[in-house]
């Protein structure tokens, strides 16, 4: 089950220190900046009384801080988290104060190559499992990531790359890979329009048994954030592999369109409506039946945007009607969020949800509606460690039959960094899993010790 103990590696760089890679510029933050600051508040008193004063009303510049949120129907697969991650030391908080700074002491500089800010990380850890149905393992797993940002005035270009393999040692008999790739970009048009782009590819070996599954996305967008009413558009294709179900391959076409009051204030209201489409290479092994269909969906929302918090929460409905008479539409409340909240210099608390239309080849059945939540809350001891501990509930409900699968994750751990080098870890984690299938229900623990390099 994938780790929360992670938290986004920030680029804070120490004013003192002349070898470190100046900070990111805000076009792409950490975390999600106060999208309704004056952009030139970071301007010197000089600079700005040189400016003269705007006779008329003029359309704001595009806000390089706003967040990139992707716009995402229920059909496209949610971006799975890596589960053989290692735990990483709390981010810095973004007010500018003494714990703010010392944390900065153990964040990694990354390495500058011209225009780009590259930072990599590799991680072993030992651990011990037991599982109600299979019994008990030892394992090995290892994880490797690069990340690249560019540091330009205009536009910016983002890539990563990541990889992950747990084997076991004793017990269990398993081998799972993982794989992240991942490009992203952004052309600025104007002041006030902005076109966007990228690309990824997923690789996760589900222990829930669906097998070995690639995911190819791509998406291309189209933003304006001039005035009162602010638009974000964006189509997405994205080609699932099964490689041990050859039934659940399929290509997904969708298209969104989101509508935002940018009134500036703290709250934002923003509508988002939606369309796909999937299309299978062939019927499901279960029925021999094709599971074909188009939708869409419409959720209302607010957007967040203050020091301490920041993200957005959206509750709608979303309907896809199956091309096969013989199997139930799929339909249902859809939500998503994705908030956090720095509720002290020393303590964050993040959350998460989202919905998905899920394929499956069970026989009878159309589709998993699939709703997850998650909570994690981290707290710094020291500027260099850290606890963490959270939880996730995830609810399965297969349409078209009588079949519900429920799964309440218990995480927690502990991190500990040396330097800007080196850190140490140790988590751990309880999945309950509850199914009306016989012997559906079973239990898994498991407990990871860490070992850490940045660069």
């Amino acid at each position: 089950m994938a780790s929360v103990l992670l938290a986004a590696p920030s680029y804070a760089q120490d004013a003192e220190d002349a070898d470190a890679a100046p900070a990111l510029r805000s076009s792409l933050p950490a975390k999600p900046a106060n999208t309704t600051a004056d952009p030139t508040a970071g301007e010197t008193e000089e600079a700005t009384a040189a400016k003269p004063e705007p006779a008329e009303f003029v359309v704001p510049p595009l806000r390089s801080s706003l967040p990139a949120t992707d716009l995402r129907t229920v059909i496209r697969p949610v971006p799975p988290s890596q589960s053989a991650r290692l735990p990483s030391v709390a981010p810095s908080l973004p007010a500018v104060t003494r714990e703010a700074d010392a944390r900065a002491e153990y964040e990694p500089l990354g390495l500058r190559l011209g225009s780009f800010v590259m930072n990599a990380a590799t991680s072993t850890g030992l651990g011990l499992r037991y599982h109600s149905s299979e019994g008990d393992e030892s394992f090995i797993r290892s994880t490797g990531e690069v990340t690249a940002r560019s540091d330009w005035e205009r536009n910016s270009l983002e890539m990563r790359l990541a990889g992950g393999y747990r084997r076991s040692l004793t017990g269990i008999e398993e081998k799972l890979p993982e794989g992240d790739a991942y490009l992203a970009g952004r052309f600025d048009l104007t002041d006030a329009d902005r076109l966007t782009a990228s690309a990824g590819w997923t690789l996760r070996d589900d222990e829930a048994g669906d097998g070995k599954e690639n995911t190819f996305s791509g998406t291309l967008g189209y933003e304006r954030f001039g005035g009162i009413i602010g638009l974000k558009t964006g189509i997405g294709i994205d080609r699932t592999v099964n490689e041990t179900d050859p039934t659940l391959d399929n290509t997904a076409l969708s298209s969104s369109l989101r509508l935002s009051l940018d009134s500036g204030a703290i709250l934002q209201p923003f509508v988002e409506i939606g369309a796909f489409g999937r299309d299978f290479d062939r019927p499901a092994a279960g029925d021999g039946l094709r599971r074909n269909g188009a939708g869409g969906e419409a959720k209302v929302g607010l957007t967040a945007a203050r020091d301490d918090l920041a993200g957005e929460i959206a509750l709608g409905y979303g309907y896809e009607w199956l091309d096969e008479d013989r199997l139930a539409d799929i339909s249902g409340v859809v939500g998503s969020a994705s908030l956090t909240w720095d509720a002290s210099e020393l303590l964050r608390l993040t959350g998460s949800a989202s919905t998905s239309f899920a394929p499956t080849s069970t026989a009878g059945a159309s589709g998993v509606l699939k709703r997850i939540g998650e909570l994690t809350v981290t707290y710094a001891l020291a500027p260099n460690a850290f606890v963490v501990g959270g939880g996730e509930l995830m609810l399965e409900d297969y349409a078209g039959i009588d079949h519900r699968v429920t799964t309440m994750t218990l995480k927690a751990g502990v991190g500990y960094k040396f330097n800007r080098t080196v850190e140490v870890g140790l988590d751990g984690e309880h999945k309950l899993v509850s199914s009306d299938a016989v012997s559906g229900d079973y239990t898994d623990s498991s407990i990871t010790a860490t070992l850490t390099f940045h660069k």
